[in-house]
């Protein structure tokens, strides 16, 4: 079924036009963003609650960091995000290649499964060392400065 929908003309264009809006869009939003305002307009509940960084703590930094080619500012302030990133843009470059050029390029990943359980090992084990107060494992703290 998902593969006749992958098929029909507007399910093509939609991905074909729609990606590479969508990412130059995402793109710019991060780009001109100053990462030191939050998006939101309360900071993160987690670290407001506990005084610990979540998974996610310091990854619009890291995100405004990789999209001015400051890949170690990036990875101070979230060592895992860029890794975490490259599976999902990896999913959406191969199902953008499938509707521009009409079939399969990028071979597809089969087995989810390892993936799941990789994804929430490595959250789990990086979300228990940045928070150990002791060297070397305060270097994988979000750092809260301004960008390099």
């Amino acid at each position: 079924m998902y593969n006749r929908i992958r098929e029909k003309i507007a399910y093509r264009l939609l991905v074909g036009i729609g990606v590479p809006i969508l990412v130059c869009g995402g793109f710019v939003i991060i780009y001109f963003h100053d990462p030191n305002r939050s998006l939101l307009p309360i900071p993160c509940l987690f670290k407001m609650v506990t005084g610990l960084d979540c998974i996610g703590c310091g990854t619009t930094r890291a995100l405004n960091a990789l999209a001015h080619g400051k890949i170690l500012t990036a990875l101070s302030h979230n060592l895992i995000m860029p890794f975490w990133l490259l599976l999902p843009a990896y999913a959406l470059l191969g199902e953008w290649l499938r509707a521009v050029i009409g079939r399969p390029v990028l071979p597809p990943v089969r087995d989810h499964r390892w993936m799941l359980i990789l994804l929430l090992v490595s959250s789990l084990l990086f979300f228990v060392l940045r928070n150990l107060p002791w060297e070397p494992f305060t270097w994988l703290a979000a750092s809260a400065g301004p960008l390099r």
